[in-house]
């Protein structure tokens, strides 16, 4: 029923009846028309796309052990990050080492190699 229907009809029940008849049987109409008005199949099917308070909790416990298990995961990545970060230092410290002791058994004979071109030097320099 329209707002124009509803008025006229309350005008009509005012003149046919007293004022507190007429807002008694208005207040009894649907406010607006039944098409527009909520069914219980309507309050039924809204309500069956919520979930349950035991999905609501099984949705919660599968999300706590995806939580559980992206620790676990993470927990064994740094792990092997720092396995893996140990064997590289390891790695480093060896060739730092290889090239140490290189350059330990070369420098003598480098030194000795300059000091004979100095010397080399200096007794041409006074010949």
């Amino acid at each position: 029923m329209s707002e124009q229907n509803r008025s006229r009809l309350y005008a009509w029940l005012c003149d046919q009846t007293d004022e507190p008849l007429a807002e008694y049987v208005m207040s009894c109409l649907a406010p607006a028309p039944l098409s527009d008005l909520v069914t219980k199949d309507h309050l039924s099917a809204e309500l069956s796309r919520f979930a349950t308070k035991e999905e609501m909790q099984a949705g919660f416990d599968k999300l706590a052990a995806q939580r559980e298990a992206d620790r676990d995961e993470t927990t064994a990545q740094r792990e092997a990050d720092r396995d893996a970060l140990a064997a590289q230092r390891g790695a480093d410290r060896e060739a730092l080492d290889h090239r140490l002791s290189r350059i330990s058994i070369a420098l003598p004979i480098e030194m000795a190699a300059a000091l004979a071109a100095v010397v080399a030097i200096t007794e041409w320099l006074r010949g």
